[in-house]
């Protein structure tokens, strides 16, 4: 392959792009597990709404990050 430096600099932005995304979502994942054990611990009595709120957001975040990296940078 014989890539010119305009090719070369585009993948090299998109290779950081979903490198920062990557670590960013791991981070972002850990923090909120810490939350949503907090937030567990401190409110027994609604956990089924915790429950669907802390799962509905972590879906939503999940699908929205796997897009940026799958269909947009790619």
């Amino acid at each position: 392959h014989n890539l010119n430096f305009t090719q070369y600099v585009d993948y090299m932005i998109k290779d950081t792009i979903i490198l920062i995304l990557i670590i960013l979502y791991i981070i972002i994942f850990f923090t909120w597990i810490v939350f949503f054990y907090n937030s567990l611990k401190k409110n027994e009595h609604s956990k089924q709404k915790i429950y669907l709120f802390n799962i509905s957001s972590f879906i939503i975040f999940t699908y929205l990050i796997s897009f940026l990296i799958l269909e947009v940078l790619n």
